[in-house]
């Protein structure tokens, strides 16, 4: 299995303090130059110490840097005008490589969804993770609970689905 990553989900998985989710899903990790730049150099131009924590897991080849290589990246930003040029290049690279997009902003689900990638959002990280046995249910709860803290955002009726979807895994 493969996964792109957009920004949102590594910034909230790091300064949740769960970038170890990461280190444990099963498969290829990558994301794109534009996420790179915007996440670690911005961020770390900024003080965050979420950009240190992804450049960490970039540095040790936990999360590799890819750039999609289809022309794809033109005809989604210039079909798809108020989407990031990253997102964008998390669409193509997913497309490419046929691996799960893991984006969380709503147009860019669609537009990856239009294009027939796979999408997922951050929170699928800590349940793949519950999933695996990697985490307890409590464990997964707190995460889910860090990551809100984070400034990770969604709807009481998901964080409701979510915890719900934790206390129900066998």
């Amino acid at each position: 299995m493969k996964f792109v990553f957009d920004a949102s989900p590594l910034i909230h998985l790091t300064r949740a303090g769960l970038a170890s989710m990461i280190e444990v899903l099963d498969g290829e990790k990558y994301t794109v130059p534009v996420v790179y730049h915007e996440v670690v150099d911005v961020g770390k131009a900024l003080g965050y110490a979420d950009a240190v924590a992804t450049e960490e897991l970039i540095n040790r080849r936990i999360v590799k840097i890819r750039n999609p290589e289809s022309r794809m990246i033109q005809t989604i930003s210039a079909a798809h005008k108020d989407l990031h040029i990253g997102e964008a290049q998390v669409i193509a690279l997913s497309r490419e490589i046929k691996a799960i997009a893991i984006l969380d902003d709503g147009v860019a689900r669609a537009v990856a969804k239009m294009h027939d990638v796979r999408v997922e959002g951050t929170y699928s990280i800590i349940l793949r993770a519950l999933v695996k046995g990697a985490i307890s249910k409590e464990k997964a709860e707190d995460s889910l609970q860090n990551l809100v803290l984070s400034g990770w955002r969604c709807d009481i009726e998901l964080y409701d689905k979510l915890m719900k979807m934790v206390r129900e895994t066998p």
